[in-house]
């Protein structure tokens, strides 16, 4: 023990003061709350880069069908989505290429079916596409819903243009 010149003993301290307590807490609640909303943005940018990215898609395949005078269709499945092209004998071709690759879903996105029933079940659906870009540049209307968990992200196709849809928007 040490003795001071005073003659009192001095204590160590031991323990956290409460002003440290409060400062942890503190940080470890600002941390968790910024976890929470960067794995909420998560989803929806997974929903959203993928419905970009069929955008994209369907604007290349207009662009092909205007340019080789010929019908090009798209075929959702379960795993992700091709495209075909209609050959002279009235046949729908696999067509790859850069451009317009064969692509999957991302981990967990899926396509919901409408009630027109989009995505392709049995053999004789499978070659059949689901919408169809003429050398006219029109193109098959539809509403597609993209899902991730509890995240939705609608697109709407329509003759002339390709638009991602807000929630709120039902038009």
């Amino acid at each position: 023990m040490l003795k001071l010149v005073t003659g009192s003993y001095k204590k160590s301290q031991q323990g956290f003061t409460l002003l440290e307590v409060l400062v942890v807490i503190f940080i470890i609640a600002l941390t968790t709350s910024l976890a929470v909303v960067t794995l909420g943005r998560d989803d929806q940018t997974q929903v959203d880069r993928q419905a970009r990215q069929l955008l994209e898609d369907f604007s290349f395949a207009r662009d092909l069908a205007l340019n080789q005078h010929r019908l090009v269709g798209w075929h959702p499945t379960q795993e992700g989505y091709r495209f075909s092209l209609r050959d002279s004998w009235g046949q729908w071709q696999p067509y790859t290429s850069r451009g317009l690759p064969k692509r999957s879903w991302e981990a967990g996105v899926q396509l919901k079916e409408s009630p027109e029933k989009l995505l392709n079940t049995n053999d004789e659906e499978l070659n059949q596409p689901s919408l169809v870009f003429f050398p006219s540049g029109e193109v098959t209307p539809a509403l597609l819903t993209l899902q991730l968990n509890s995240t939705e992200r609608r697109l709407r196709v329509q003759v002339e243009k390709f638009e991602l849809l807000d929630l709120a928007d039902d038009n």
